[in-house]
Formats: C-alpha cells, sequence, structure tokens
C-alpha cells in the first residue's frame, strides 16, 4: 500500500468515524425515527422554541431522523470505519510479517 493509499484509508477512516459521531450525537440529543424522546434535550429547546417553523435548523433535523437519514448515516459511517481500520491493519500486519521474515 503506498503512502497515497494509506492517507486515503486515514482520510476516509476519519470522515467516517465523523459520521457516526454525529449520528450518534444528534441521537443521543432525543431526534429520532419516530419524533423528538420525550424528556430529551430535543424535548427541551422545542419547549424553548414553541412553534417550530418549517425548513428551521431543527425542524431539519427532526425531519432527517425521522427519514432515517441520520441511523443510515450512522451506521453507513460506522461500516467504513471498520473497513477501513481492517485494511490499515492487515496492512500494517502485512508490513512487519513480511519486513521480519524477509529473506535477505
Amino acid at each position: 500500500m503506498s503512502n497515497k493509499i494509506g492517507k486515503a484509508v486515514i482520510a476516509t477512516s476519519s470522515v467516517s468515524g465523523l459520521m457516526t459521531a454525529v449520528s450518534g450525537v444528534v441521537t443521543g440529543l432525543g431526534f429520532t425515527s419516530s419524533g423528538i424522546a420525550a424528556g430529551s434535550a430535543a424535548a427541551g429547546m422545542q419547549a424553548g422554541i414553541g412553534n417550530v417553523v418549517a425548513g428551521s435548523v431543527f425542524a431539519t433535523i427532526q425531519s432527517l431522523a425521522a427519514s432515517g437519514i441520520i441511523v443510515t448515516v450512522g451506521l453507513t459511517g460506522g461500516i467504513v470505519l471498520v473497513g477501513g481500520g481492517a485494511v490499515y491493519g492487515g496492512w500494517k500486519l502485512k508490513n512487519h510479517y513480511w519486513n521480519k521474515n524477509k529473506v535477505p
């Protein structure tokens, strides 16, 4: 694996890790596919906002959560993160093994 490919794997894993983290945070705040979770931070925000305006950031986040996009982004990010880690780990293991057992 060339240095460029190694950097690409690291960059892809970083982005997918960020996708997974953002998805987890949004869901943890209480934006779910079945609506705002009772007693959550999102419920508190909604109570403070009052009438949520269509197209607002709050409405957009809830729309994305309700459509399943937030969960899909998180799952996709997690899968890519694990795949990138496996590729990079396999490459490092191969290079370590190859260098240790190299015949002069």
